[in-house]
């Protein structure tokens, strides 16, 4: 059984449009992702969904590379509401394919995950979502796609749901990209209509040795978050 689930309505585990990166054989780091909903959807998609509306999302994403073309990745999400409470959201497992030729020109690659989370963040408790990845990255520019399908594998039967991403970003030094992400929801794909589109400015840097992803995000649709600040630290193993 398929069923499609509302991404950006709520709040997500981790916000990030996938690339060409991948951990090289036997490397070992983990990716603490944190994203705070600012402005954001006040009421419950279904019934007993955490709003997103001023709630913090924090994530840790342990990630070995099992060879130089194929990564594995482990999730434990977590969330704080509004009230301050704190929850954990269960586990996921994610499996990154990504081809040869990836350091200049076209690249390729395929990200599956299988999760298993509350109620609180997915409609249904187990899901799966598979990420395509298409790009192209020259000196100075990287441009890449996710056409993401995502599938329900409990409850009611519906068809996938369709939720793109993509990302334009631009060499502004050495070790510094300034980006360009968007993120939308189309719904089921039989009978897709914008459901949510939000738009981020964000910047990929280093500090200290460590990998930082930092952006701003703000939704064009009224079943988008307004205001989304989100923080990504990677720290090597």
């Amino acid at each position: 059984m398929a069923a499609s689930t509302k991404v950006m309505a709520a709040s997500a585990d981790e916000i990030q449009v996938y690339d060409e990166a991948i951990n090289k054989m036997g490397e070992l780091n983990v990716d603490v992702h944190m994203n705070y909903v600012g402005s954001g959807i006040k009421t419950p998609a279904y019934s007993g969904e955490i709003p997103a509306h001023h709630n913090f999302r924090m994530t840790p994403e342990f990630a070995y590379g099992f060879s130089n073309n194929m990564e594995g990745g482990f999730y434990l999400p977590a969330i704080r509401d509004a009230s301050g409470s704190w929850y954990a959201e269960g586990a996921k497992l994610r499996l990154k394919y990504i081809g040869d030729n990836r350091e200049l020109g076209f690249y390729w690659g395929l990200n599956g995950e299988l999760g298993a989370t509350s109620i609180r963040t997915t409609e249904q408790r187990w899901n799966f979502e598979i990420r395509p990845i298409i790009g192209h990255k020259s000196a100075d520019w990287n441009l890449t796609v996710n056409p993401i399908s995502s599938f329900a594998l409990s409850g009611n039967f519906h068809t996938p749901g369709f939720t793109p991403a993509f990302r334009v970003s631009r060499r502004a030094a050495e070790k510094t990209w300034l980006n360009i992400e968007h993120y939308a929801d189309f719904g089921d794909i039989n009978k897709m209509h914008s459901i949510s589109q939000e738009t981020y400015l964000s910047s990929d840097t280093e500090i200290l040795g460590h990998d930082i992803n930092i952006g701003a995000g703000h939704g064009w649709t009224g079943e988008s978050n307004n205001w989304t600040m989100k923080l990504t630290i990677n720290v090597s193993l």
